[in-house]
């Protein structure tokens, strides 16, 4: 990979603490994902088109998509390093990649996620042009994941469900359940023994509509099978039927 020198790359040093190691004594791969999006959120602020930027012209973050690729997980009291840069505008989505490496420079983590701009009034989206000029914003070729993550398919005939209530410690700022948190439901709905000789090596989320504090929701499973390995996930609201997520999930031994 062809590494440019670019102010916009933002890199950030991170230690592995022991509340963040799962069972096998990996790092939790949801743990990954908000230091992901946690340096997101450092690099935004930095050029002052962070949370409180964006409320200020009546406009906010969402995120969309979410591709992960995980190469080797870090361990506990690992030192690793982060790093995240602005790809530039897809059609609606700003998109943003990641690198997670260790300390000697080994490749733990790729990354991509594809944000959209929403209208505090409306909920629809924004054109970038309209905003910041984020189309400006970005690292020339260079990419974590180079594809924008697609769109997942309609899960019509699940092997199994289970269900999940929103509570209090899911939700984020604006009351909605925060987007790691769904991740977090996606892992429990595997059983420990998985997890013992297992882990995640590749995973997409899309997130498709907001859950509130009480909602339930319809976890729908599609196993794995020889012709494609992935396991596919949908998250519906009881409520109203509307599917708040889709997911598809990749296990292997690390």
């Amino acid at each position: 990979m062809n590494y440019p020198e670019s102010d916009l790359i933002l890199r950030l040093d991170n230690k592995i603490p022991s509340y963040d190691v799962s069972l096998n004594g990996q790092t939790k791969f949801y743990t990954l994902c908000n230091i992901l999006l946690d340096s997101a959120a450092v690099h935004a602020n930095k050029y002052q088109f962070g949370y409180r930027d964006m409320q200020k012209e009546n406009v906010y973050w969402v995120l969309s998509r979410f591709h992960i690729i995980m190469h080797e997980y870090p361990r506990m009291d690992d030192q690793v390093k982060v790093e995240t840069w602005p790809k530039g505008v897809n059609k609606l989505f700003f998109m943003r990649d990641y690198r997670i490496l260790s300390e000697d420079g080994r490749l733990l983590t790729t990354a991509t996620t594809a944000w959209l701009v929403l209208d505090g009034n409306t909920g629809r989206p924004r054109k970038m042009e309209e905003n910041y000029n984020l189309h400006h914003f970005h690292v020339d070729d260079f990419h974590a994941i180079e594809p924008v993550p697609d769109k997942l398919p309609r899960i019509k005939e699940p092997d199994r469900q289970t269900h999940v209530t929103a509570r209090y410690s899911d939700l984020d700022i604006n009351k909605h359940v925060n987007a790691v948190k769904y991740i977090e439901w996606v892992q429990d709905c595997y059983p420990q023994e998985l997890y013992e000789t297992q882990n995640v090596k590749e995973f997409q989320i899309n997130y498709q509509a907001e859950t509130r504090y009480g909602e339930k929701v319809q976890i729908r499973i599609m196993n794995a099978s020889r012709r494609d390995p992935f396991e596919y996930l949908e998250g519906i609201r009881a409520s109203d039927k509307y599917v708040a997520f889709r997911a598809r999930v990749l296990f292997g031994a690390f």
